[in-house]
Formats: structure tokens, C-alpha cells, sequence
């Protein structure tokens, strides 16, 4: 998996939140995994293969989690 498809899987997440399909919280983390194993691969610190690995895992974990339901009236603490 290059660099630019690595990045397409961390644009997939974003975009499954950002549509609804997929918990943003979840998502967010995830999405921020698969950028930060692309910033290791490009410091060395990981090799293609675990780079890929992670983002595979990360993408399946992601849309894994459906979005949470939403009250009516909008969330209060």
C-alpha cells in the first residue's frame, strides 16, 4: 500500500463520520492512527507492510462502530 492509499484510508474515515455512517469518536481515533502510522513510516519507524496493517485494522475497526443516536433537542451535560 503506498503513501497516497494510506492516506485515501484515513480520507474514508473521516468522510464515514462525516456522513453519518460510522461513530465520529471512533472514527476520529482511528483516522488519527492511520495518520500517524504514515508519519512513522516516513521517519523509518515502521516498514510498509505493518504501516498497511494498521491501516486495514483501523478502517474494519472503524466502520465497525455505528454512529451514536442523537436525542431530540441535541445533547445537554
Amino acid at each position: 500500500m503506498t503513501r497516497p492509499e494510506l492516506r485515501a484510508v484515513a480520507d474514508r474515515i473521516q468522510a464515514a463520520w462525516e456522513t453519518g455512517r460510522i461513530c465520529s469518536l471512533a472514527g476520529r481515533g482511528l483516522r488519527a492512527r492511520v495518520v500517524r502510522a504514515v508519519r512513522l513510516l516516513d521517519a523509518g519507524l515502521l516498514s510498509p507492510a505493518e504501516a498497511e496493517r494498521i491501516a486495514i485494522e483501523a478502517e474494519n475497526v472503524a466502520l465497525a462502530f455505528g454512529p451514536l443516536p442523537v436525542p431530540a433537542g441535541g445533547l445537554h451535560d
